[in-house]
């Protein structure tokens, strides 16, 4: 039984080989047929394979889209990609130059300033120490303020400090890097003054307010409101001519003064270094 089924098996299997190599057989031999025909210019053969044509683009469109769609796909991702790291490149430049922005705002500030602080008339014999204000020291008892220098860099007590507009104070104490400057409004300030217009000699005493007021005027004095008021030069610390401020109000007994520097907010100054 066992042997006549392994016959049975043997003869199947036969008979399927046998069929493959006549299939592949007839393929080989339609095929050459239909090579031999196409070189005959047989037009039966031309329609033939354009009709095989037609129906085989379709299918190979339709079996390229998806690829399509992932190359398509691709490129829009490298796309963004490269948008994105150039975003990112664009916003750190761009706060990058925010920054050099401000610093040059800063130092143009700062240039203005020393500008307008060289615009001083200059005064004969003297020299000058430029100088930043650091800190206010004003109070109820004591107007004064610091500044950045002191006799490593050429600045002195008394000697004399303005600003762009006119005088501030004069230099208390002065340490190696350091020095103090006492302002026109503080109570223990003198400055030897004239009025620019009629001449009259006088001091201006500080007496803690925003006003200073004129010493030592003559009975017939003329000085009037809005004179300008400058240095006279008496005493050697002070030199002739540097603005001090402009007459605010005129009574009795007291004439005020409103001076040109205000020192809250002033910067940069200029400490004179003057021969008499």
């Amino acid at each position: 039984m066992a042997i006549k089924k392994a016959r049975t098996t043997s003869l199947l299997l036969s008979d399927k080989q046998w069929l493959h190599r006549a299939s592949i057989i007839m393929l080989i031999t339609v095929g050459c047929t239909l090579v031999v025909m196409s070189k005959a210019g047989n037009p039966a053969v031309s329609r033939l394979r354009t009709q095989i044509t037609d129906i085989a683009v379709p299918v190979l469109a339709i079996a390229a889209s998806p690829m399509d769609t992932v190359h398509s796909a691709g490129v829009w991702i490298g796309e963004m990609a490269n948008l994105r790291a150039e975003n990112i490149s664009l916003t750190n430049a761009n706060a990058e130059l925010l920054k050099w922005q401000e610093k040059a705002k800063a130092m143009e500030a700062e240039n203005q300033a020393l500008r307008t602080l060289l615009n001083v008339v200059p005064m004969n014999k003297s020299t000058y120490i430029t100088a930043r204000i650091v800190s206010d020291m004003g109070g109820p008892y004591m107007h004064s303020a610091l500044l950045n220098g002191g006799t490593d860099n050429g600045i002195n007590k008394d000697q004399a400090v303005i600003s762009e507009n006119g005088l501030l104070g004069r230099v208390v104490e002065a340490g190696s890097s350091s020095a103090r400057i006492i302002l026109l409004t503080d109570i223990n300030s003198r400055v030897p003054v004239v009025t620019e217009s009629t001449h009259e000699k006088s001091i201006l005493i500080g007496n803690n307010s925003d006003t200073p007021s004129l010493a030592y005027l003559t009975a017939d004095s003329k000085v009037k409101v809005g004179e300008r008021i400058i240095t006279s030069g008496d005493g050697g610390i002070f030199p002739q001519g540097i603005p001090v401020g402009v007459v605010a109000s005129v009574q009795k007994n007291t004439v005020t003064v409103q001076p040109f520097v205000d020192a809250t907010s002033t910067q940069y100054v200029s400490v004179i270094d003057y021969s008499f």
